[in-house]
């Protein structure tokens, strides 16, 4: 059968859309002919590729959530394989969304195609027995994070640490020097926000003299927004990490990739994660880590407080923030910052990894 697409890319968030767009750009320089179709987001689309289902149709997060789901999310992998079928890909990159993108994974071993898998599943916090199915599956494992090669090795399973994508959009920008606003980050999923703003809202009522930035994502209804949105302290921006960021002198962080952009970037924050008591509940028997910020993680001691559950509430933000004043404080953590980003290099990812892929569908 005739291959219709060159590349068939599967993500199920905004950040994988985001890593997925920055490929589709790449790649497209290199050959503009290529035919990248995705089941991914508005960025893949708006970088070249053609965009079969939006990945806010099927992101779900969490386990009841899942669960309640189950039907609905077999359906829509169903969908999904039909999709690859019709196009036969000469290649499917998989990226992150492990609980989709497994069964996908091995379908396509099961019909011949092969498969690349960008941000592994992060079994070195849960379901270790997901690298017996990489191993069977994938052709090749794309990671992100610098400590994950040495992991999987001691796993068998071959990694190549390709840099981290967010270095090369942090460096088109600089911190301004007149930094006045506290910066928000609710979620990019809406049962994040759900928990996040209700406890964000105290906070502006609170500070009434601070002025607050209020990072939301396109990908979600606006109206999610609308009671935050409607405070005069307030300034919402959606997509926009990078440009107004650099405007804030500390933040309160949903915990997830925007931690590490905003550590990258250089900004003191505090992170904050908060989900249904079943799901916690659930997460903390079977995930085994010492943190959950991906800054604490990839430095192995905490650099910035995280405040889970029950403890992101108002009071312990203010209190945190009052910390984030002390000059001695962000000094610290800046340092640490800068370790960070020692730690993750500097190489081009996205450029990296395109240059790998092309070879590969040529």
């Amino acid at each position: 059968m005739k291959n219709k697409s060159d590349l068939f890319i599967i993500c199920g968030e905004r950040s994988g859309d985001l890593h997925g767009s920055e490929l589709v750009k790449q790649l497209l320089e290199i050959n503009p002919k290529i035919k990248i179709h995705c089941w991914g987001g508005e960025l893949m689309k708006g970088s070249g590729a053609k965009l079969i289902e939006d990945y806010s149709s099927y992101s779900i997060m969490g386990f009841i959530e899942v669960l309640k789901k189950a039907l609905f999310l077999y359906n829509k992998i169903q969908k999904c394989k039909s999709d690859i079928l019709k196009l036969n890909p000469k290649r499917v990159l998989l990226i992150d969304f492990p609980g989709f993108n497994l069964r996908i994974a091995k379908f396509c071993k099961e019909n011949k195609i092969d498969v690349d898998y960008l941000i592994p599943p992060k079994t070195w916090a849960w379901n270790s027995s997901r690298n017996l199915t990489l191993k069977k599956n994938i052709n090749n494992i794309y990671s992100i994070l610098p400590f994950e090669k040495k992991y999987f090795q001691k796993e068998g399973v071959e990694v190549n640490y390709i840099g981290n994508p967010l270095i090369n959009r942090i460096k088109k920008n600089r911190i301004k020097k007149n930094r006045n606003y506290i910066g928000l980050f609710p979620g990019s999923r809406a049962s994040e926000i759900k928990y996040s703003l209700p406890i964000f809202i105290e906070l502006i009522e609170d500070l009434d003299n601070e002025n607050f930035i209020v990072f939301g994502v396109s990908n979600l209804i606006n109206s999610s927004y609308d009671m935050i949105s409607k405070y005069a302290n307030v300034k919402m921006v959606f997509d926009d990490t990078y440009g107004s960021l650099n405007r804030c002198k500390y933040a309160v962080v949903m915990s997830g990739t925007a931690s590490l952009e905003v550590a990258l970037l250089k900004v003191p924050h505090v992170v904050v994660f908060k989900a249904s008591s079943i799901s916690y509940f659930i997460a903390k028997l079977l995930v085994k880590l010492k943190f959950y910020s991906l800054v604490n993680i990839i430095m192995e001691k905490e650099v910035v407080k995280e405040l889970i559950q029950d403890k992101f509430n108002f009071k312990n933000i203010l209190n945190e923030l009052d910390y984030l004043k002390k000059d001695k404080f962000q000094k610290k953590m800046v340092k640490d910052f800068k370790d960070l980003r020692r730690r993750i290099g500097e190489l081009n990812s996205s450029e990296k990894l395109a240059k790998i892929i092309y070879e590969k569908i040529l």
